[in-house]
């Protein structure tokens, strides 16, 4: 097999940190790094008949993974994929979803990393978007050609020998585009380069102690279980790094289920979990927890919103080995990946602790007020590309705006304490609330809508809409304004708190609704579902 074999495996993954240019614009940087996703491929050919990939009843070492790499890719060569070509992978975790990621860098081309959850609008929308020449998917599409992952899956199984394309790739070339929320509207594409995707890895593993070129072949590995998205970043991260270091990726085959979770990590013998605070919390609340060994499980890092400090107790309790690694990961897909981390002690006893700032990160805080919270900015190397058909991410000096609110203490530690952006974390995915107020306002009862995230206990939050009708208008009911939603949003969008009135949203002196205190309102009501007219329910 090919791949330019000489050039992948004489990288040197450095701790060496240098000043450079990105985008034309200073940024902190490691000396000595690989330049393309795909030579990661190569790398790991050192851990030949390891298992790599399980699910279920199925199993791939690191050998049958680059085969069926090789097979995938040239099924979609069959299609007319080449170096640059986008391709909108639109699954839940499989290992089909895996290796047809590692496919498309193989190719050249650029992974569109698309939300399960999508509408179909959404999604016919955000291929038109994303100029995605093939969708791989088991839903039915109609804006662009779709090849089944039900189909790949009888590829993966066939383990036919295949090999691996040859195509020049650079560092700035695009790798993968990923979706964010935004704050205004639909998500946004933002378009990754092979440097923002091995840069961010390359922080990860530096920070863990896992660089390749520091590893020996006789390196265990991690056996690492994901239960978070693998279109998620966090879900690349864990594919990248569990194939550098010789590791052991497990998926869910199925849906999210805390019995299933509690039984891989017995059986598997699980040394870390990528997960959420909401996932988490539904395994120690299972009734089974004590049953299972779970004595191998040694590390949680978890995203998605932050944690808790009594979920930190309670993680202790039921995980004593983990007790010095619930870690705390921040960053954003805008960022192109993590800007600060930490774990133990050293966040645990701090309220809103996030960690320090990754060897190539900088951070500062704009404009802070008499607590020196103000706006947290970023600048690092993995900044991405820019959002597609707009301009770049970060200023002229290479600061990017994260649109959260917090403060750095003398000895280098960020807090993060709130959102200058108007995002709801429901349950790890971020929700733009205008997006829904947008698609509200298209309702003809509706006249004006607000959107606000609600505490939740095991989401973290919940949407919930406040709607008021037009002045001529009857109530809308809470069931017409669901099926509304429906049509239009991705389900987790979708509000699951309603509160229906006939009195105007509050707006602020400056005439932005006064959303802080209409939640809070709310909250004083019991944040259950509200309307005027009992004829409205």
């Amino acid at each position: 097999m090919s791949l330019d074999t000489d050039q992948a495996t004489n990288v040197t993954w450095s701790r060496e940190v240098v000043r450079g240019t990105v985008h034309g614009r200073p940024s902190l940087m490691y000396k000595d790094r690989p330049r393309r996703v795909r030579d990661l491929l190569i790398e790991a050919r050192r851990w030949g008949d390891r298992e790599l990939l399980v699910q279920g009843a199925r199993r791939l070492t690191f050998r049958d993974h680059e085969r069926a790499v090789a097979a995938v890719a040239n099924r979609l060569s069959a299609y007319g994929v080449g170096k640059g070509d986008r391709v909108l992978l639109l699954g839940f975790n499989s290992i089909e979803w895996v290796v047809t990621f590692w496919a498309i860098q193989s190719l050249g081309a650029v992974a569109a990393l698309g939300n399960s959850w999508w509408s179909d609008n959404e999604v016919d929308a955000l291929v038109r978007k994303s100029e995605s020449k093939l969708v791989i998917s088991d839903r039915e599409i109609h804006s662009a050609p779709r090849i089944a992952f039900t189909e790949l899956r009888t590829i993966v199984d066939a383990g036919d020998p295949a090999v691996l394309p040859e195509v020049h790739v650079s560092e700035e070339d695009p790798a993968v585009i990923m979706f964010s929320s935004g704050t205004t509207g639909a998500p946004k594409g933002i378009l990754k380069s092979q440097r923002s995707i091995i840069g961010n890895l390359h922080n990860l593993l530096a920070m863990t102690r896992r660089l390749p070129s520091e590893l020996t072949d006789d390196h265990p590995g991690t056996t690492s279980l994901q239960t978070v998205p693998l279109f998620h970043l966090a879900g690349v991260q864990v594919s990248c790094g569990t194939l550098l270091q010789g590791g052991k990726l497990v998926l869910l085959d199925g849906k999210f289920d805390p019995a299933d979770v509690l039984r891989l990590i017995e059986t598997e013998k699980v040394k870390s979990w990528g997960s959420i605070p909401t996932m988490v919390s539904r395994v120690l609340d299972h009734p089974a927890l004590g049953d299972y060994d779970t004595s191998t499980l040694s590390s949680i890092p978890l995203g998605g919103s932050p944690v808790p400090a009594t979920m930190r107790s309670r993680i202790e309790e039921a995980f004593p080995n983990v007790k010095k690694r619930v870690g705390s990961l921040y960053g954003l897909t805008e960022t192109g990946g993590l800007l600060a981390a930490g774990a133990g002690a050293e966040i645990g006893s701090h309220a809103g602790r996030v960690g320090k700032a990754l060897p190539v990160v900088e951070l500062r805080i704009a404009d802070p007020d008499e607590n020196g919270v103000g706006e947290i900015l970023g600048r690092t190397p993995n900044v991405p590309e820019g959002y597609l058909g707009e301009g770049p991410i970060e200023d002229t000096d290479g600061w990017i705006r994260t649109g959260d609110l917090g403060r750095i203490d003398d000895e280098g530690y960020l807090y993060v304490t709130g959102r200058v952006k108007e995002v709801i974390i429901r349950g790890g995915e971020n929700i733009a609330s205008a997006n829904i107020e947008n698609t509200l306002l298209k309702h003809p009862a509706v006249a004006e809508a607000g959107v606000l995230g609600l505490p939740d206990d095991d989401l973290g939050e919940i949407v919930g809409a406040v709607v008021v009708p037009h002045a001529d208008a009857d109530l809308p009911t809470i069931a017409a304004l669901t099926d509304h939603c429906k049509q239009l949003l991705a389900r987790y969008e979708i509000p699951e708190r309603w509160w229906i009135r006939r009195e105007q949203l509050p707006m602020s002196g400056i005439g932005k609704m006064a959303k802080r205190d209409l939640g809070q309102q709310w909250i004083d009501l019991g944040a259950a579902d509200l309307v005027d007219e009992l004829s409205a329910t």
